[in-house]
């Protein structure tokens, strides 16, 4: 019973069944009423007649001869004339009979009053029990008094009845037929186009929008056909402009290096982005509500359910070396009313990095430079009040002003290195060189600052060249600097080791010394720009904080690395990587 049709007809013939099961009941209950009256009045005319025929014609000893007591009519009934104590006394049958009449009528006739009943009990003069209409009159004649009971046996108003009722329910059966045949016919009419409707409907819901409908009539039916179909075109439009500014949305939140997390009023996860589920590794996002994930971010649950559509909260999360902004805002409903909140993220750790280091490297090229020219201004100045009236001092005075204006030089030197390599404005130009023999000639330059310290710097080369494309002249500088800062950082009659690894792809120059070794916590710093392990020592010793970060540069540029591994009080070991002539790295 899914259908219309079948829901019409079984709503139209349950109408017809409660009509007519209604007004048949009323119409048996009436004519129930009408044989109930009937029987009434018979069984009141039939006391009648006994009395005139009987009680006043006859003596009581001659009742039993009197002929007035079988009912002439449609009814047949029984007559008794009774004692006032409810004893039979005619007629003869029900006399040798001794039947017993047990009435409620009879008591009631006792008392004095006329009295009806039906459907009771008693016993019929065969002795079965029958359901009776009875009546009891009592009368008086001659200073005796009697009652009159007179009863008819109610099969015949049940026979009536039963045969009303088959035809009462043959004709239901028959209108209930007639209703099917009769709404087979007229419920294809209405339903037909509204089964149509739901077909077209369904397939719209599948996203097929192919079918056309038919309007048949201009009947209200007819009218919705059209105005459906017209509905389904308009549909179709409007979900292939939804459709096209979803996927340019999705396109773009998929593929954008920017997170974004949506959620409802009521703080639901609605959308999360790959770039977010990546700039928060850390977080289980579909499994933390939002307020946990606003806190997290810094932002005060309360205040953002109090932002106004069209504003912005912006917070900055930080965790060590990892930067993360996050801004928060709302999006509404037709109505302008707040629906939920957005939140986009942005990795900013290289842009913070980045200002920190501008910050950090613009405070130290001051202090580098400012320490100098304090001293030059300072010995200028002495000189000036005077102090070059005495050779001695002014010579000394004038040797420190010349050691500093060597230290500004040697650190401009550096910053524009730097520099050339950050603009990477010109490309080095690249030659085939010797490996080896690059070696050789920046330890034949570092020896002589090794032999004022009584070292010895320990060369152990392959026994083949080891040819690698670069610029000669950058790599002498690499290998110089590292030559330098172990000389500078390793005591006297030390050793430096320079040995070579050879693998199918790279040359590895392995350089270490027995100096004074490089903390844990500062090993993944000591190529940072103007970064010391001890700042003191590296002043004393000239050092401008920028020959490594140099050293990196260099190496990079030329498609190679440089690592460091060192055990304080122990020593360094620099490692320097090549690629070999022909592979990549």
């Amino acid at each position: 019973m899914h259908s219309l049709k079948s829901k019409l007809i079984a709503i139209y013939a349950a109408v017809v069944l409660v009509v007519m099961t209604v007004s048949g009941t009323f119409m048996l209950l009436t004519v129930r009423t009408l044989e109930i009256d009937q029987a009434r009045e018979s069984l009141f005319i039939h006391a009648v007649m006994i009395y005139e025929q009987v009680v006043q014609r006859y003596d009581r000893t001659d009742f039993l001869d009197a002929h007035a007591w079988i009912s002439i009519g449609a009814y047949e009934i029984e007559g008794v004339l009774l004692t006032d104590i409810g004893q039979p006394l005619a007629p003869l049958q029900f006399v040798h009979a001794g039947t017993l009449f047990n009435d409620s009528t009879l008591a009631e006739a006792m008392t004095g009053s006329e009295a009806f009943s039906v459907g009771n009990l008693g016993l019929d003069i065969h002795g079965a029990e029958q359901r009776w209409f009875t009546f009891a009159m009592p009368v008086s004649d001659g200073g005796d008094d009697f009652i009159i009971f007179t009863r008819l046996n109610t099969r015949f108003m049940n026979e009536r009845l039963a045969g009303l009722t088959l035809t009462f329910v043959v004709t239901v059966l028959v209108a209930l037929v007639v209703t099917f045949i009769f709404w087979i016919f007229l419920g294809n009419t209405i339903t037909r186009p509204i089964v149509a409707l739901t077909k077209h409907a369904k397939a719209i819901a599948n996203g097929d929008f192919s079918g056309k409908l038919k309007v048949v009539g201009k009947d209200e039916i007819g009218q919705l056909t059209a105005n459906f179909d017209n509905m389904s075109k308009e549909l179709r439009a409007t979900l292939g402009r939804i459709v096209s500014e979803k996927n340019k949305v999705e396109a773009f939140m998929q593929n954008t290096s920017h997170g974004v997390l949506a959620y409802d009023v009521g703080g639901r996860l609605l959308h999360a982005n790959i770039a977010s589920s990546e700039l928060l590794q850390g977080m289980d996002i579909n499994n933390v509500d939002m307020e946990r994930t606003l806190r997290f971010f810094g932002f005060e649950p309360y205040r953002v359910l109090q932002i106004r559509p069209g504003e912005v909260l912006e917070s900055v999360y930080e965790d060590e070396d990892y930067y993360l902004y996050a801004c928060i805002t709302t999006y509404t409903s037709e109505t302008d009313d707040v629906d939920g909140f957005v939140i986009v993220l942005q990795d900013i750790t290289r842009q913070s990095k980045l200002e920190n280091m501008r910050k950090e490297f613009v405070a130290n090229v001051s202090h580098e430079l400012r320490t100098p020219l304090t001293n030059v201004k300072t010995y200028a100045e002495t000189l000036l009040d005077g102090a070059l009236e005495d050779p001695e001092t002014a010579r000394s005075f004038l040797k420190v002003i010349n050691d500093e204006a060597e230290r500004m030089s040697l650190l401009v030197s550096d910053l524009l290195e730097l520099s050339r390599i950050d603009s990477k404005h010109a490309a080095l130009e690249m030659d085939v060189v010797d490996l080896v023999a690059l070696l050789r000639l920046a330890i034949r330059q570092a020896q002589i600052l090794a032999d004022k310290k009584d070292q010895k710097i320990k060369f152990l080369p392959p026994p083949s060249v080891c040819f690698i494309e670069a610029n000669a002249a950058r790599i002498n500088q690499v290998v110089s600097n590292i030559l330098s800062n172990s000389v500078k950082y390793s005591s006297e009659n030390t050793t430096i080791e320079i040995t070579m690894e050879l693998t199918e792809k790279y040359y590895r120059v392995y350089i270490k010394d027995n100096g004074m070794g490089i903390p844990p916590e500062s090993l993944n710093r000591i190529f940072e720009r103007f970064y010391r392990v001890d700042k003191a020592r590296a002043r004393a010793l000239g050092g401008t904080g920028l020959g490594l970060a140099i050293v990196k540069e260099i190496m990079e540029e030329h498609g190679g690395r440089v690592s460091v591994s060192s055990q304080p009080g122990v020593g360094t070991t620099m490692v320097l990587r090549f690629n070999r002539m022909g592979d990549e790295v």
